[in-house]
């Protein structure tokens, strides 16, 4: 009896939790479809038209396409780049200064956002680099890489160092056992550290203020849109991006804790 009362008092936490993390995002969601351009009770009927007004927009089309491109950017390099440290932590494990180049590979995890673009904008003007959206997959790939190096790392420790092992054994190179061993058992790693990143470079808002011009975010274009005043059409904007970025977390995180299954 004790033990039923308490597994129902911790379901009853999580779930309130729950509900008061995603109540917010929820409403928003109810009242995209809120005929009122207000967003108040009472329920003023069903709509779609904030999110045809959504479609029609040119700036938020052009802002959500720059978002997409520069996730996939960041997504791809982090992955890259993600793997190949991983790998070369995973083979320094227990050896001298492994700890010490963890720390350094993971220290931008660290720092705020806001830190972070604060200081990239003045290095980068130093250089004499004008803000783009370069410069965006510059600072979101700062953060993204520890990330990438850390969910990859975890899919390289479950794997059976015989397998690479046996591959060098039967006269294949290290490239070559890397590549058609190591590399393929990494495979479920590699894509939810490369979901992870797009999502979290799809949704920051910081960085890419600092480092953006002309050519912003979708992000920043929300922002942009929120200063002049209330508009419904960012409900649906809010509800869209919700979704989305939700979808790819999940998809992340049952590739985290499906990895043992792939050997």
């Amino acid at each position: 009896m004790r033990s039923r009362t308490f597994n129902r008092l911790v379901w009853a936490y999580v779930g309130l939790a729950y509900l008061f993390i995603f109540a917010p995002l929820l409403t928003t969601v109810a009242f995209s479809f809120n005929q009122d351009r207000f967003a108040s009770l009472p329920w003023r009927g069903f709509t779609l038209k904030w999110y045809q007004q959504l479609f029609a927009s040119a700036a938020l089309m052009d802002a959500l396409w720059n978002s997409v491109l520069v996730g996939l950017a960041v997504g791809l390099t982090a992955a890259a780049l993600g793997f190949l440290g991983a790998y070369g932590l995973h083979k320094l494990t227990g050896g001298r200064g492994s700890g010490l180049l963890s720390l350094v590979l993971l220290s931008p995890l660290a720092v705020p956002w806001l830190l972070l673009g604060l200081g990239l904008l003045i290095f980068l003007n130093s250089l004499g680099v004008p803000r783009s959206l370069v410069n965006v997959w510059i600072g979101h790939s700062v953060f993204a890489i520890p990330l990438a190096v850390m969910v990859i790392q975890s899919r390289l420790q479950t794997l059976p160092p015989r397998l690479e092992e046996a591959a060098l054994d039967l006269g294949a190179s290290r490239f070559a056992a890397l590549r058609h061993v190591v590399l393929p058992l990494s495979l479920p790693g590699v894509a939810a550290a490369f979901l992870l990143s797009f999502t979290l470079s799809f949704d920051e808002f910081i960085m890419a203020w600092f480092l953006t011009s002309f050519d912003v975010t979708l992000p920043v274009q929300i922002w942009t849109m929120v200063r002049s005043g209330i508009n419904p059409t960012i409900n649906a904007i809010g509800a869209l991006v919700f979704v989305f970025s939700i979808t790819l977390t999940v998809a992340a995180q049952r590739l985290i804790t499906a990895r043992r299954d792939a050997v």
